[in-house]
């Protein structure tokens, strides 16, 4: 999949990120289907290495929005104002998954919408939505099994 259909003031946040050198992952459902996964998802996940890192307020002001960086673990994180708090969810903790350096390690760039996005691999993916254990990561899981396999055949090559 190389589109991910962002409007003008998301694809500004990402694009700000990036310029900006904020380590974030995309995780998620968004994450897999950018990676040829079959299924849908309301929202883009964002994983940051650090909430409180001022860039990421830098980057909602430059495409218009707000960033509530949370206190002290008493509310939460999140994005605010031009249509940036409809579409990310910003994730604190990724179940099944090590801490955000670990699992940077590993990131996976895919170019989508002509942006450069740093996402969570589909193998991690699956960890993660197995050890969530929800009812919704449950029915995604043969979705994310089938995308692994096919891009496991993939790097493989031909017999």
């Amino acid at each position: 999949m190389d589109a991910l259909a962002l409007a003008p003031s998301e694809r500004a946040f990402l694009e700000a990120l990036n310029r900006l050198g904020v380590r974030y992952l995309v995780v998620g459902m968004s994450a897999a289907l950018l990676q040829g996964a079959r299924g849908v998802t309301e929202g883009v996940d964002l994983w940051f290495e650090r909430t409180n890192d001022p860039r990421i307020g830098e980057s909602a002001r430059a495409a218009g929005g707000f960033w509530i960086s949370g206190s002290f673990g008493m509310r939460p994180p999140g994005l605010g104002g031009a249509g940036l708090d409809d579409r990310f969810d910003v994730v604190l903790t990724a179940s099944g998954l090590h801490d955000f350096a670990t699992e940077y390690k590993g990131v996976r760039e895919v170019v989508a919408d002509g942006l450069t996005l740093p996402l969570l691999p589909l193998d991690r993916i699956l960890v993660s939505k197995r050890a969530a254990n929800r009812p919704k990561d449950q029915a995604q899981l043969p979705a994310l099994e089938a995308a692994l396999a096919v891009e496991r055949d993939n790097e493989r090559g031909p017999p």
